[in-house]
């Protein structure tokens, strides 16, 4: 969509009104949302409709004030039917650094909510309601069109949870064209998600607790895995000239055995390349069992998973890794950042790279 189309102004009795709901020219004495000046609504048959200052005097605020004016066309439409379904809260925790980078992703169904004010204004950046759930937990709405409020005003109570509504810009102005197709753009495409839920705090202290636990012993059996093989090696004992076949030992050893945090899906004997970046991180690559090649980051922050573009690969947050679309070409990107660069035939040897233990 052309950003620097108006496709939204006011009447002179402040209602939204769309280009394609007004008669062309200045008739219908539409002002601009952003600087008050008057509109002209331009709905030729070869540019396409949107509105002009009289003047040509736009300003880039001027076609935030369109957007702003989608912004509250939703709102009103959520005041007079209601507020969607409410989303299940998703949360991955991860064992905190020096430990392995386990996660386990929970869920939490919020159940039933009811508005209980809607906000007299709805400036950016700001809640537009109070919410109150089945469970007496007040939450704050907020709502944003294309994620141009990303610096919400969070409330400063630990016992109100945080709703977000999202409604994306659509790629082409035909969609936005009159108020009718606007709301069916708002209804079909709005998603929400919680930025906080006090009520799922009790499941995200058990989780962390078990993902720790867990991250603890694979930290133990590892360090037993080093310590063993820092041991000086013992004489191999005699072997006579033709043993039985019985008595052959097994082809693997404890140096081929996975403890990672990827274990129980990676491929098996896989080398693992780690690319260390000048911020701390880490990215380590290495294939999935089903032959896919993914990519994890070190440690497993928060916000990981929107780090990479999306032409890169995409995010699987039960795994916590990436699964690349071209490992070659993420290779050639990771390697744009000038990385310290190592490779690790297992999980020991990993370990044992003396500036990943530093990150």
């Amino acid at each position: 969509m052309n950003a620097l189309s108006i496709f939204a102004g006011l009447d002179s009795s402040d209602r939204i009104r769309f280009v394609g709901d007004v008669p062309r020219g200045a008739e219908c004495g539409c002002r601009c949302m952003a600087c008050g000046a008057p509109l002209v609504a331009r709905r030729g048959d070869v540019r396409t409709w949107h509105f002009a200052h009289g003047a040509s005097q736009e300003r880039p605020d001027c076609y935030a004030g369109a957007v702003n004016l989608l912004r509250r066309l939703a709102i009103e439409r959520m005041k007079d039917l209601g507020l969607p379904p409410l989303p299940a809260f998703r949360a991955m925790v991860t064992a905190p650094p020096p430990l392995p980078p386990l996660h386990e992703v929970i869920e939490w169904q919020p159940g039933h909510g009811e508005i209980e004010q809607w906000e007299a204004r709805f400036p950016q950046n700001a809640p537009v309601a109070l919410l109150r759930l089945s469970s007496r937990t007040a939450v704050r709405v907020f709502v944003e069109i294309d994620g141009a409020s990303t610096s919400l005003q969070l409330p400063n109570a630990e016992d109100e949870g945080v709703l977000l509504f999202t409604i994306p810009l659509p790629s082409s102005s035909e969609e936005l064209k009159d108020i009718d197709v606007a709301a069916h753009h708002i209804d079909t495409t709005s998603s929400s998600r919680w930025i906080r839920l006090p009520d799922a705090a009790a499941k995200i202290d058990e989780a962390r607790r078990r993902v720790e636990e867990k991250a603890r012993k694979v930290h133990d059996e590892t360090q037993a895995l080093r310590r063993i093989g820092n041991r000086p090696l013992l004489p191999e004992p005699a072997v006579p000239p033709f043993p039985p076949l019985t008595s052959l030992p097994s082809a693997s050893s404890s140096s081929e055995l996975d403890h990672s945090p990827w274990a129980s899906w990676r491929k098996p004997r896989s080398a693992f390349l780690c690319y260390g970046l000048q911020d701390g991180s880490a990215w380590i690559l290495f294939t999935h069992r089903d032959g896919r090649h993914v990519m994890a980051p070190w440690p497993l922050d928060e916000g990981w998973d929107e780090s990479m573009p999306a032409r890169i690969g995409a995010p699987d947050l039960e795994l916590g890794v990436y699964m690349l679309e071209n490992q070659l070409k993420t290779m050639i990107y990771l390697g744009e950042m000038r990385p310290r660069v190592q490779s690790a035939s297992t999980w020991s040897d990993l370990l044992g790279i003396a500036w990943l233990q530093r990150q």
